[in-house]
Parts: C-alpha cells; structure tokens; sequence
C-alpha cells in the first residue's frame, strides 16, 4: 500500500514540474565523463551507458513540487471520485512549497467548479468524510493541515472540497 495524493477534476489543468528546474537527465556514460560519482548501491558498470540518469545537486532537491496527469493510478483512485481528471501532487512539505501549491490551486480553480485534493492510501478504500471549503478560505494553514507531517492536526486521509 502506497500513500498518494491528487487533484480531481471535471476540466483539464496545467501540470508543473519544478524537480526540473535544479535537475538534468544525463546518460550513464555522460556521467562517468564528468566523474559523477554513482549511488553505493548502483555502480556505474552495472547500468548501461546509454541509459539516462536524473542528477540533482542536492538531495532536497528531490523534494520539488510536480503535479502531472497521472493514469499510473487513475484505477486505484476511482474508488474515491468520480472526476475524470486526475493530477497526482507530489513534493516534500516546506513552507515555499506549500505556498507554491497554494498558488497552483489558486490560478487553476475556474469559476463555478469545484476542484477535489485527496490524500488517501491507496487500495485502502476507505469511505472518508470531505471537507467542505469556498475558494476564499484557501489558505497556507490549511495547505500545512494536509501536508505538512511534522503537525500534530496533520490529517493522514483526507478529501478537501473546494468551490469556486
């Protein structure tokens, strides 16, 4: 069983991948030229040179905001809505990043629609009482409730409505 969390939605959205902007995709045999050194677990001589690798600087880089149409689970959630567009959201909680989300759900929830963000496990199926909230009560706070893990108010599933 996995945790996820997604957007669902009657109308498409725009996806974001900010991974890619401290990140570049690089062959295996780019790599050894630059003398990148490889993960312990994975030397360079058991890949093959042309398969590509994601570098970053930093591994809180891996952490980034992406949110992409995802059908890699779109069965699994179909338990939870019946939205035909899903989003999977992805990122590690700072409070820049959830700022970031905040932003994205703001610019993206069109007039007279409401716009579903689940957190859920998936495959548990297990009926969960939404929140209901108006565009306007979108906030860092409730943004943090959601995904910020270290809260003790921090909800592990959750389905959030929100209305525009």
């Amino acid at each position: 069983m996995s945790q996820c969390s997604f957007i669902a939605t009657d109308y498409e959205l725009s996806e974001i991948d900010n991974l890619k902007l401290n990140s570049k995709v690089i062959t295996v045999g780019d790599a050894i030229k630059l003398g990148i050194k490889p993960h312990e677990l994975m030397p360079w001589e058991k890949m093959n040179p042309n398969d590509e690798v994601l570098i970053v600087n930093d591994e809180f880089d891996m952490g980034e905001l992406v949110i992409k149409k995802d059908s890699s689970f779109e069965r699994n959630v179909s338990w939870y809505t019946s939205k035909p567009f899903i989003y999977s959201i992805e990122f590690a909680y700072t409070e820049s990043r959830a700022e970031q989300l905040l932003e994205y759900l703001k610019e993206n929830l069109l007039m007279g629609h409401i716009l579903e963000l689940w957190t859920v496990w998936l495959d548990e199926k297990q009926n969960i009482k939404p929140d209901f909230y108006k565009y306007d009560e979108l906030s860092i706070d409730l943004i943090k409730k959601i995904y910020d893990t270290r809260k003790v108010h921090h909800t592990i599933r959750s389905c959030t409505i929100i209305e525009r």
